[in-house]
C-alpha cells in the first residue's frame, strides 16, 4: 500500500516548524547519546523529523511533541541496531589478510593506540568516569538512562516506545542504576588519592 505524505500548510506548517526548532538540539543530542556517532546522530535526527513531518497529522497535542519525536528517534535507533546486527561479519584480527587484491595473504599487526588503563583512570574526572561507565552499558541500558534520567520521559512513555510493561522498565532501570553505582565505586576505589602517590 503506497501512501503519500500530506503537505503541511499555513498554521500547521508554522506549528511544525516551531516545534522542530524548539526540539532540534534535544533530538540530536539524544540521537548522539544513543548511537555514539555524529553521522548516525545526524541521520537519525533528519529521518526523525522527516517522519514527524509526514505523520504530523497523527500527532495529538495531548502529550508533549518532545515525547512524540523521542519515540520516533528511539524506534529509528532500534531499527538501525537490528539492521546492523543482520549485517555483522566477524573478522579475526589474528587472521592473515589479502592486500591490494593479491591472493597471497599476509599477517597484519595492529598497534593499540589507546592509553593504558592506569593513565586513563588517573586522568578522569567524575563526569568522565560516568561517561566511561555509560559506554560499557548495553544499547538498551543506555537508551533507558537517556530517556528516563536525561530526557525525563515518563516510564509509561518509555514502556510504550519499547513495547515492554512499565514494571519491566522500572526494574531494568533500577538494575542499571545499581550497575552504574557499582562501576563508579570500583573506578573510584582504583584511583590513587591526591598526595598518596
Amino acid at each position: 500500500m503506497l501512501t503519500t505524505a500530506r503537505i503541511l500548510e499555513g498554521e500547521e506548517l508554522q506549528r511544525f516548524n516551531e516545534l522542530m526548532e524548539a526540539t532540534y538540539k534535544k533530538v540530536y543530542n539524544m540521537a548522539f547519546r544513543l548511537s555514539g556517532s555524529k553521522s548516525d546522530a545526524e541521520d537519525l535526527t533528519q529521518e526523525a523529523f522527516v517522519r514527524a513531518y509526514k505523520n504530523f497529522h497523527d500527532y495529538e497535542g495531548d502529550r508533549p511533541f518532545e515525547n512524540w519525536i523521542f519515540r520516533i528517534v528511539t524506534r529509528l535507533f532500534l531499527d538501525l541496531l537490528r539492521n546492523r546486527r543482520r549485517r555483522v561479519k566477524t573478522v579475526s584480527y589474528d587472521s592473515p589478510v589479502a592486500v591490494d587484491g593479491r591472493s597471497d595473504l599476509i599477517a597484519v599487526e595492529l598497534a593499540d593506540d589507546k592509553p593504558n588503563p592506569e593513565s586513563l583512570l588517573l586522568s578522569m574526572t567524575l563526569e568522565e568516569d560516568l561517561q566511561s561507565v555509560l559506554q560499557t552499558l548495553t544499547e538498551e541500558q543506555r537508551m533507558l538512562i537517556e530517556l528516563a534520567d536525561i530526557e525525563g520521559v515518563p516510564y509509561q512513555e518509555i514502556a510504550t516506545m519499547m513495547d515492554k510493561p512499565v514494571g519491566t522498565i522500572r526494574s531494568r532501570l533500577h538494575r542499571t542504576h545499581k550497575l552504574i553505582r557499582k562501576r563508579l565505586e570500583l573506578m573510584k576505589a582504583r584511583k590513587p588519592r591526591l598526595g598518596s602517590v
